[in-house]
C-alpha cells in the first residue's frame, strides 16, 4: 500500500518542462514496440541528453538506435539494491546488455551495485553535474525509477519505485537482447 501511495505522490510531482506528466504510460504505436512520436524523449524527460561513463567521459544518455530500460538509482537505495538482486536472480548469469544504470552519485558507484549481484552486459552512467543530478531526481522523486526508452530515444513507460517480481519480469524481458 505504501507504494502505490508513493507512487501517486511521484506522479503528482513529476512533470517535464512542458507540465506533462513524465510517469504517464505512452504505449506503444500498434503493430510496433515504438512510443508515439508525441512521447517525450528520453532527454527531455530526465533534462540531461549527456552522462559520465565509467572513464568519466560525457557520452550520449542513449545510444542512438537502440531500446533502453533506464534505472535510475542511488548507492544508498536499498530497494534499488533489492531490484538489482532480484534482476540478478531472475537473469541467471544472462548478461543484461539493454539496461543503463544511472547512478545518480556517479557511473563508478554503480559497479559495486551490479558486481554483488551478478549482473553483466548493463551499461553504467551517473549525471555529469550536481545540477544535472537536480534536474534527475526534482523530475523522478525516489529510486529506483525504471523509464523504458524506444529504440527512437521517446520514452514508452515509467514505473517509479521497486516493482514486485512479477512486474519486474516485463522490464527484465526489455532488457535481454533476444535471439
Amino acid at each position: 500500500m505504501l507504494l502505490l501511495a508513493n507512487r501517486a505522490i511521484a506522479e503528482r510531482r513529476s512533470t517535464g518542462p512542458d507540465g506533462g506528466n513524465l510517469l504517464l504510460d505512452h504505449g506503444t504505436v500498434a503493430g510496433t514496440d515504438t512510443a508515439p512520436s508525441q512521447a517525450p524523449t528520453a532527454e527531455r524527460a530526465l533534462g540531461v541528453s549527456r552522462v559520465l561513463d565509467l572513464s568519466g567521459r560525457k557520452v550520449p544518455l542513449l545510444i542512438k538506435g537502440e531500446p533502453t530500460i533506464i534505472m535510475i538509482s542511488s548507492r544508498t537505495c536499498s530497494w534499488c539494491k533489492r531490484a538489482l538482486k532480484d534482476l540478478g536472480e531472475m537473469s541467471a548469469g544472462r548478461p543484461l546488455p539493454r539496461i543503463t544504470l544511472l547512478t545518480l552519485e556517479s557511473a563508478a558507484d554503480g559497479v559495486p551495485m551490479v558486481e554483488s549481484e551478478q549482473i553483466t552486459g548493463a551499461r553504467l552512467v551517473g549525471p555529469a553535474s550536481a545540477t544535472e543530478r537536480s534536474l534527475i531526481t526534482g523530475r523522478f522523486p525516489g529510486t529506483p525509477t525504471f523509464v523504458e526508452v524506444d529504440s527512437n530515444g521517446r520514452v514508452v513507460r515509467t514505473l517509479p519505485g521497486y516493482p514486485i517480481r512479477d512486474e519486474l519480469k516485463h522490464w527484465l524481458e526489455k532488457m535481454e537482447i533476444q535471439s
